[in-house]
């Protein structure tokens, strides 16, 4: 498992987060318990947990563990919703090539969201994700699922609970059926140009 470390650090009464110095890239947010201030894992640790447990399968090389330690981490913009994880090659590759493998990629970018509590086991199903792409799996063919279905946590519905989360956070008005009353979060007005897919009713702008 992860450690986490525990800091003390000043913050106002009128907030229950502080945020401490930039280390390795990352600005860590704090989140306070009734224990004490518990620190959020950063994205070398989340891999190094990931490779952990890739390192002790028969089906993964050394060499490809040392090599996906060797790609940077970085983060996708917060306001994304439908990406939780992206596996980028350098440019000109060719994604179809046998020999495609770590050296091509550029980076893996996570959601940033993944880091927090609540998210912090799917973030890691997503990191193993995108490390099966890097190992020169680009296609979601038959391989590829076979190696993802290994993961030791599998987490049922986790990618459509975590768009819809983000999809809330990131709304500015919510559709609105007359009827049934489903919403639908999004970040325009439907204008009456939207219906309801099961009531066939126009549905209602809803400003937030």
């Amino acid at each position: 498992m992860a450690k986490f470390v525990q800091v003390a650090v000043a913050y106002s009464s009128q907030s229950k987060k502080a945020t401490l110095p930039t280390i390795a890239g990352l600005e860590l947010m704090l989140k306070i318990q009734h224990r004490g201030i518990l620190m959020q894992p950063t994205l070398e640790s989340m891999k190094s947990e990931v490779l952990h447990w890739m390192s002790s399968k028969p089906f993964f090389t050394n060499k490809e563990i040392q090599s996906l330690n060797a790609i940077d981490l970085g983060f996708l913009r917060k306001n994304s919703t439908q990406k939780h994880g992206v596996c980028r090659f350098h440019k000109g590759t060719d994604v179809h090539s046998e020999t495609l493998g770590p050296n091509d990629v550029k980076c893996i970018d996570l959601h940033p969201h993944l880091l927090t509590e609540d998210w912090q086991e799917y973030g890691k199903t997503v990191l193993y994700h995108e490390f099966i792409h890097a190992l020169g799996n680009f296609a979601h063919d038959a391989n590829f699922r076979r190696l993802e279905g290994c993961w030791e946590k599998q987490i049922t519905d986790a990618g459509k609970t975590f768009t819809e989360l983000m999809r809330r956070e990131n709304a500015t008005w919510l559709w609105v059926c007359p009827s049934c009353e489903k919403e639908h979060p999004r970040r325009k007005k439907g204008a009456g140009n939207y219906r309801c897919r099961n009531c066939n009713v126009t549905l209602k702008d809803i400003e937030i």
